[in-house]
């Protein structure tokens, strides 16, 4: 049986709107997340302007004025609070590091207005990162096993042959996923849970001590923390576009590796958005060996929409090519296959 590869635009095409799945999968995490931070920063607002309210004379606090001790009432009302902290990140197994702070918390019979206060605004910003790891790392998950399967499906259409894929297993995936990949040596788990959740507390902390002292506008000090959140959020939003695009990536190198792909191109998205690195490096070819993150592989920078699509020499176009699984059988595949169809027979089987 004489089997044709498809020519160099089948595979530019096909991994193109490959890509464009998997990012829109990043692009809805983010689009939830902006949706916790609003809520995070309502809550606290809510928060600051009870305390102000309840503390505050004329709008304006001294630094005396909230170093006060709570009085007996005011810690009772507090431990309700507490109590309720704690039973929301049990229900819901927020990071134990923050249930062990309020349970010590809660034991405490001396505490300050101020502590009370910044205690409260670092329980929203627990919670909010708390979902923001959890939802990000099942995004993850999903866009490489998603990319995975999908370009074995692809490359099974277009060379005509499929291989039995083992099927992922969680411990592979999450090897994968929780491996370092970027220059500062952290994975998006420690990421977003060491340095930016620990950068905006600290900020927020720091500039409400700050306000205070100087004897700020309530409004004031809400509006400075609205725009520490929004920089966040974009925080938030850069990191998840470009984790999205480099396990997109990776999942298609592990299935090249698999599939025993010698060759990939470079396939930019192009638009007026498009780097010029990447305007550069669009439909170069590389050898899987040369295969290197941020220099012959995407990303290539941050919210980098590059996609690589496998690659096969022109000689080897017009040849017969067969692929045998492990077994030793050679299947061939129709090309009008549906994925539902190909991963039930090649991979669950």
């Amino acid at each position: 049986m004489v089997l044709k590869v498809r020519n160099s635009d089948y595979w530019r095409i096909r991994f193109e709107q490959l890509e464009e799945s998997l990012l829109n999968q990043g692009d809805n995490c983010y689009q939830k997340i902006k949706y916790q931070y609003q809520v995070a920063l309502s809550n606290i607002e809510k928060d600051l302007a009870y305390w102000y309210h309840r503390f505050a004379v004329n709008n304006e606090t001294t630094l005396s004025d909230v170093n006060r001790l709570l009085n007996s009432r005011e810690i009772e009302e507090l431990k309700w609070t507490v109590q309720e902290y704690i039973k929301y990140g049990q229900e819901n197994a927020v990071n134990q590091m923050w249930m062990k702070a309020l349970e010590n918390a809660s034991a405490k019979v001396n505490i300050t207005r101020l502590e009370a206060i910044k205690l409260q605004v670092q329980h929203h910003i627990e919670i909010l990162y708390d979902k923001e790891i959890k939802s990000v790392g099942n995004v993850m998950k999903s866009i490489y096993e998603n990319g995975y399967y999908h370009t074995a499906f692809e490359i099974a259409k277009g060379v005509g042959v499929a291989t039995n894929l083992a099927k992922l297993d969680n411990n592979r995936i999450s090897k994968v996923i929780n491996k370092p990949w970027a220059t500062d040596g952290l994975n998006f788990s420690k990421r977003i849970w060491g340095k930016h959740r620990t950068q905006l507390i600290n900020e927020l902390h720091t500039h409400l001590t700050q306000s205070i002292i100087r004897g700020e506008d309530p409004q004031k000090t809400i509006n400075a923390i609205a725009k520490k959140f929004d920089v966040s959020k974009n925080q938030a939003g850069n990191l998840i576009m470009t984790e999205s695009a480099f396990f997109a990536s990776a999942s298609q190198k592990d299935c090249y590796n698999d599939l025993d792909v010698e060759k990939y191109e470079i396939v930019a998205a192009l638009d007026l958005k498009t780097s010029k690195t990447c305007r550069y490096l669009d439909g170069k070819v590389f050898e899987m060996k040369d295969y290197e993150v941020g220099v012959t592989a995407p990303p290539f920078h941050n919210y980098c929409r590059t996609v690589t699509a496998p690659y096969f020499d022109d000689e080897l176009a017009n040849e017969k090519r067969i692929a045998r699984s492990s077994d030793g059988q050679v299947y061939y595949v129709d090309a009008n296959i549906k994925y539902n169809e190909w991963y039930k027979k090649y991979v669950e089987a």
